[in-house]
């Protein structure tokens, strides 16, 4: 397993990225000390901002990945990131893997499919450094080959260089700025107004706050705990929504939100 290294591997590869610092190669090299300290096989770096699309600052995916997922998330697809509300939630740094903060109904929505089942993803976890209260660095390590054998001795083998990590990063970035970092994205003032506002005009608030949850992964259960309701009484939402909607199924719900950020 690639998560087995020494303290003298470790220390080569922090010494080569502080001697990057500064320079277009550093993101590499991150990415290079995150994966020779576990078990992924895949990075992608970008700058979670609250009123701007995240900024990539580097990926590893193969082209065919690229087009198939970054593309879209980079469009509109974050606001469906479960590692994006927790950016937005606050988290400070924090390694967490998708299984810790995912909804219970994840699995379902077109959101994995199209993200997880079609690229081969089967496991991922997010690497957060927070830099002030409207940005963090967010390093998301993926793995395309099997499932972990040990998650939780990765989990700690990243926690433990965590510090380092922040380090290395804060001096690289002493400040996050979307109007100046290298790399792709674009203003989300609209993308996420739209997304707070889709339904709006057929559904009440409440039905719309519903239909958001729905998007993210969230079961009726689920929902009926954030709203203090039954989930009897969710799934009576559920149904009018998708009268309201002219729809039959959470296939649908998502084609209808993609068409509302075109």
């Amino acid at each position: 397993m690639k998560h087995e290294w020494q303290n003298s591997d470790l220390t080569t590869l922090v010494a080569h990225s502080i001697d990057l610092i500064g320079t277009d190669e550093f993101t590499q090299s991150l990415a290079h000390l995150c994966l020779q300290t576990n078990a992924f096989d895949s990075a992608y770096i970008a700058a979670f901002f609250h009123d701007h699309a995240p900024c990539e600052l580097f990926s590893n995916l193969s082209q065919a990945d690229t087009t198939v997922t970054v593309t879209p998330y980079l469009d509109y697809a974050y606001l469906l990131d479960p590692f994006y509300d927790l950016f937005k939630e606050g988290i400070g740094d924090e390694v967490v893997f998708l299984q810790e903060c995912a909804p219970d109904d994840f699995q379902s929505t077109d959101y994995y499919r199209l993200f997880y089942e079609e690229t081969g993803l089967v496991a991922e976890c997010c690497v957060f450094i927070k830099f002030e209260t409207s940005a963090s660095l967010a390093i998301s390590l993926g793995n395309r080959c099997s499932a972990f054998e040990n998650p939780e001795q990765i989990k700690n083998s990243l926690d433990s260089i965590l510090p380092v990590i922040a380090a290395l990063c804060r001096r690289h970035w002493p400040k996050l700025d979307p109007s100046t970092l290298k790399g792709t994205g674009r203003l989300g003032h609209h993308v996420a107004a739209s997304f707070e506002l889709f339904g709006s005009s057929k559904l009440s608030p409440r039905e719309a706050d519903i239909v958001r949850l729905i998007l993210k992964g969230h079961s009726s259960k689920s929902i009926a705990r954030i709203f203090d309701n039954s989930p009897e009484t969710v799934k009576v939402h559920r149904k009018r929504i998708f009268t309201k909607l002219a729809i039959t199924s959470q296939g649908d719900l998502f084609s209808l939100f993609i068409e509302a950020l075109a």
